[in-house]
C-alpha cells in the first residue's frame, strides 16, 4: 500500500497559476496553467499537454 503525503482539499479555482496539485480522479500531479487548464507533470505527462478542469473541481495540495 502506497503512503501518500498529507493533502489539503481545495477547489481548482482557488489555486494560483503555476501551482502544483494532485488530481484524485487521474491519480496524477498537474500544474495550473490558466483558469480552466492544467498540464500533467507526472505519469505520462511532460507538462506540455493541457487538460481541462472546472472551477469547482476538488483537487489536493500537498502539505509538505
Amino acid at each position: 500500500m502506497a503512503i501518500h503525503p498529507p493533502r489539503r482539499r481545495i477547489k481548482f479555482s482557488d489555486l494560483a497559476l503555476g501551482q502544483r496539485f494532485y488530481d484524485p480522479i487521474s491519480a496524477e500531479y498537474f500544474v495550473k496553467q490558466s483558469e480552466t487548464l492544467a498540464a500533467m507533470v507526472t505519469g505520462l505527462g511532460d507538462g506540455t499537454v493541457p487538460d481541462e478542469f472546472e472551477a469547482d473541481d476538488v483537487v489536493g495540495v500537498d502539505l509538505d
